[in-house]
């Protein structure tokens, strides 16, 4: 394994976290944490994954390893990482490592090019490629959440405020005065409303149909076996317009 490997991939991931906000929401760039300054930890899961801790800080310069350390923790979760264990995994690794709402942390094939990271990624076989999308956009979309909840408290008057949260019982809690309500829609119909929408952004004609059929064959599957196939032939059918869809990944993967 080359010498920065680990280095390589945290500028790397901090460089696909700011390419994903500015188009998702450039609102919050500039609030957005680790794309001022960071330090990392580098650590090697099993032989066939990496996991890459980012501490958010105010300023000064990057610091973390080159290479990646023995994982130091042994009660690691049973199911390999994967779409299906993403919020498990999650979950898991702000619990053992104390993670504050600014902080992250991401799981990583390893695949060692010799090279730099985009090389490293050409190595990823299809379903590590879906783990790494929907694990960006659950990322991107846990803090995305966070920000605009901090944001929209005590507001002067009533006022309705809607939440999209990923998971089937997510509470949001706000201490307040005021009469605000929160309404977490989570229903199918809702999820994919906002899929159509999203697809109906992209301008080339034989990719947005191919999507918005890919998103029609997943809605009729809803609740049936073939839910998860039809899951994975549209993130396999997104792979170009990524960031397009990243803030209903969350949503769309409760549904699994």
């Amino acid at each position: 394994m080359r010498e920065n490997f680990a280095a390589d991939w945290a500028f790397g991931i901090r460089g696909a976290i700011e390419n994903t906000v500015r188009i998702v929401c450039p609102q919050h760039l500039r609030q957005w944490p680790l794309l001022q300054a960071f330090d990392f930890e580098a650590y090697e899961l099993t032989g066939q994954y990496a996991c890459i801790v980012f501490r958010d800080k105010m300023s000064g310069i990057t610091a973390g390893p080159g290479i990646l350390r023995p994982f130091p923790f042994r009660d690691i979760p049973v199911q390999s990482p994967s779409v299906e264990t993403i919020e498990a995994w999650q979950s898991y690794l702000r619990s053992k490592f104390n993670l504050r709402q600014e902080d992250a942390a991401f799981v990583i094939p390893i695949h060692d090019s010799g090279k730099r990271v985009p090389e490293d990624f050409e190595l990823f076989d299809s379903d590590e490629r879906h783990f790494w999308e929907y694990q960006l956009a659950y990322v991107i979309s846990h803090f995305k959440a966070h920000l605009e909840t901090f944001q929209s408290a005590a507001p002067p008057q009533s006022v309705n405020i809607t939440y999209n949260v990923s998971g089937q019982n997510t509470r949001v809690n706000i201490n307040s005065t005021d009469s605000s309500t929160n309404t977490i829609d989570l229903s199918s119909h809702a999820v994919f409303n906002n899929l159509f929408e999203a697809a109906a952004s992209i301008q080339n004609l034989k990719n947005r149909e191919a999507i918005e059929a890919s998103i029609n064959e997943m809605k009729k599957s809803v609740g049936t076996r073939d839910f998860d196939s039809r899951y994975k032939e549209f993130m396999a059918v997104i792979a170009d317009h990524i960031t397009v869809f990243a803030p209903m990944l969350a949503q769309l993967a409760a549904l699994l």
